[in-house]
């Protein structure tokens, strides 16, 4: 089974380290697959949310920010671990974590139990995402653009059966909580999985757990170790400064439904078509980006995408009607997509084997509230030309990082 998966997914095409087996591969592949439908769910259900709660702009943007923050406290954490401790029990963590909170805002009767819920969320997102990032890294050593590019295929795939199954709930009459059920329960398989399987360690001997104090003794050194020599690597350094600058970015998309909903009157299967019809473009996107990795600089394309970014959004801003902005959602979409992917690839890669250090430090863009000033300022002067700003800043700071960055060299 997992040979087959294996094909369809793409992998065997990628080099990779001779031990690692294709049930490995495959599970790891799956890590952003499960975050990205679990995460996406709620948000395009979020309209939904909002009308049944009675929640505001404000309050939605206070929901982001306790999954940023909660994140910002866990992930550094775990994130370090990837380096020096074993990595299943890390994935299981995280995926039993999403199970449990995709269930409980499906359950959830208030404000408070969803932000409680959100909270959760950011609990498990970066044991599982996160370590699944530095695996995929370290498994194919020399073809990180390509199994990165190949990973963010599979996730997009995963966020694309959010709004799918939201339309088709919607569509038949469904409760839209099912979805949420279903999802939970198919996560807890995927743990089950997860726990069963075999995976590459970190670089060196796992930290022992024999002794508590002297192994966290020796693990709290080698994180100081690990991260001075993160910060010590120029190269670095300008990727950590390119993805906080691609997560100023991330936060329009997260308050795309809710601005849809209220702003522009669309229903919530007009959203979910709006949002799968974005994660299809990102998926063609990235079959396209794969080649393109091979035969251009990565660098050169980054800059392309995001000044076609800059001209797209606006563009998309500013068209009338939800028919319309479902049509000019693409062409943004494919302007934008290769950023992410490339500039967590050249990021995890700056330092060969402190690949979770370099996630620990991006973790840490949680503690700024961005999120819950976006909602706040939204609530007060619109959300349209909020999202603006914050698209056009977060572009605006990647291309002057990467004009400081060496050439990269495909792969």
């Amino acid at each position: 089974m997992y040979g087959w998966m294996a094909r369809r997914l793409g992998a065997r095409g990628v080099p990779r380290r001779d031990e690692v087996g294709d049930r490995a591969v495959v599970l790891v592949l799956l890590g952003r697959f499960v975050d990205e439908l679990a995460s996406e769910l709620p948000l395009v259900l979020m309209p939904t949310l909002q009308a049944g709660l009675g929640l505001s702009v404000t309050q939605v943007g206070w929901l982001l920010q306790a999954l940023y923050s909660s994140a910002a406290v866990v992930e550094p954490l775990a994130a370090a671990a990837i380096d020096v401790a074993r990595r299943r029990p890390l994935l299981v963590w995280g995926a039993l974590g999403w199970a449990t909170a995709v269930l409980m805002v499906a359950a959830a009767p208030s404000y408070v139990w969803l932000l409680a819920a959100f909270v959760l969320m950011g609990t498990a997102s970066g044991p599982l995402a996160h370590t699944s990032d530095v695996l995929l890294v370290e498994m194919h050593p020399g073809a990180e653009e390509r199994i990165g590019a190949r990973q963010t295929m599979v996730d997009t795939v995963g966020a694309l059966l959010a709004p799918a199954a939201v339309a088709a709930t919607g569509w038949v009459g469904a409760d839209q909580r099912v979805p949420l059920v279903v999802t939970g329960i198919g996560i807890l398989c995927y743990a089950l999985q997860l726990a069963r399987t075999r995976l590459p360690g970190p670089r060196g001997a796992p930290t022992p757990m024999g002794d508590a104090t002297g192994a966290a003794a020796r693990a709290w050194r080698q994180v100081r170790g690990n991260a001075g020599e993160v910060l010590r690597s120029s190269d670095a350094r300008i990727w950590l400064v390119a993805l906080f600058g691609e997560s100023l970015m991330d936060v329009w998309w997260l308050l795309t439904p809710v601005w849809l909903a209220r702003d522009v009157g669309a229903s919530q299967a007009a959203v979910a078509v709006h949002t799968a019809v974005a994660l299809a473009a990102s998926l063609v996107g990235l079959l396209l980006l794969d080649r393109w990795l091979e035969r251009h600089d990565a660098r050169t394309i980054l800059r392309v995408a995001c000044a076609a970014g800059l001209v797209a959004f606006p563009g998309w801003l500013l068209v009338p009607g939800v028919d319309l902005k479902i049509a000019a959602i693409v062409p943004l979409t494919l302007a934008v997509t290769p950023i992410w992917p490339i500039a967590r690839a050249r990021a995890l890669a700056a330092v060969p084997g402190r690949g979770g250090m370099v996630l620990a430090l991006t973790s840490l863009y949680g503690v700024v509230p961005i999120a819950a000033a976006v909602g706040w300022i939204g609530d007060r002067v619109g959300l349209a030309p909020t999202m603006l700003a914050v698209h056009t800043a977060g572009t605006l700071l990647i291309l002057a990082t990467i004009r400081r960055s060496s050439s990269v060299p495909t792969r």
